[in-house]
């Protein structure tokens, strides 16, 4: 019974605090960072269409819909500048371009995700009813790469810009896998619990009404079944892959064909990225030079 607690506690230690090279999270920091820009622009360009002292969902009718001073909605959890200063958006739209830029540059080493991770917050904060599907992820790989960013340019703290291995780079990384693993655990359950899902018909009508890529016509129905079923199949079988090692390699591709199939279904090109991109602490892509890092 010792032996058997003395290998787990092992391999949870190895798990989270054996030190890795910052290669692999500099690359996702990169992903990321661009991801944010886009995701920025967006809110530059119409943000304050929505969220402006007289936008669509301005303050009042923003903190109705959070159901504000109302027992159980948790809407005191969900600060944010805008509340107090819905003239801001542009400014706060502005400054997230220019923290994810940094980002991807490597300036700023820890702050400059943290300040994309704010700005973020600030947002989603503010309307979490409108929240698109990438939004989250994207949230949270700020958050972990505020834990380590990888290798940098300038930093706040002596060491950071060199490639030296670390603890805080293993641990930053396996968040990212964790957090990959429940989010695709999360979205195959939530189709399961759907019948659209089980008969087949959830792609089908996704492509009958054009959400996605393609459009499907009523003598097409065959086809929109399989690829629903194949978008069950493929998430459970990456679940899988995930947690054994010689499978590793299949589980790679089955999350590639679930991104593409988010793509034919939804058209939603963001969010596929953004999983690709959080993808990469798992199923890291090749980069040259790189050391080997163990999965």
């Amino acid at each position: 019974m010792n032996s058997q607690w003395q290998a787990t506690a092992k391999a949870w230690s190895e798990f989270w605090f054996v030190p890795r090279d910052p290669s692999l999270i500099s690359s996702i920091r990169v992903g990321a960072g661009l991801m944010a820009i886009l995701h920025f622009v967006t809110l530059l360009y119409d943000g304050s269409n929505w969220l402006g002292p007289i936008g669509w969902l301005n303050v009042d009718a923003g903190r109705f819909l959070i159901g504000d001073e109302v027992d159980g909605t948790g809407s005191i959890y969900r600060w944010s500048l805008l509340y107090w200063y819905p003239n801001c958006v542009s400014w706060i739209a502005g400054i997230g371009i220019l923290a994810s830029a940094a980002t991807v540059a490597g300036i700023g080493s820890r702050l400059s995700p943290f300040a994309v991770w704010f700005c973020m917050c600030t947002f989603h904060h503010r309307a979490p009813l409108i929240t698109m599907l990438h939004e989250p992820m994207l949230v949270a790989l700020m958050a972990y790469l505020s834990i380590d960013p990888g290798r940098t340019q300038w930093t706040l703290r002596p060491g950071f810009s060199s490639g030296k291995a670390r603890i805080s780079v293993n641990i930053a990384q396996q968040l990212i896998v964790c957090h990959f693993w429940i989010w695709i655990a999360f979205s195959l359950f939530s189709m399961l619990a759907n019948s659209l899902w089980w008969n087949g018909e959830a792609g089908w009508l996704l492509m009958q009404q054009a959400r996605g890529w393609v459009q499907l016509t009523d003598g097409w129905q065959s086809l929109g079944q399989l690829l629903t079923h194949l978008v069950i199949a493929t998430q459970a079988a990456s679940l899988f892959c995930m947690t054994q090692a010689n499978f590793h390699w299949l589980g790679r591709w089955m999350v590639y064909g679930f991104l593409a199939a988010v793509l034919l279904l939804l058209a939603d090109w963001m969010y596929a990225a953004v999983l690709l991109v959080a993808s990469f602490a798992h199923w890291p892509i090749p980069i040259p030079n790189q050391k080997s890092i163990p999965n």
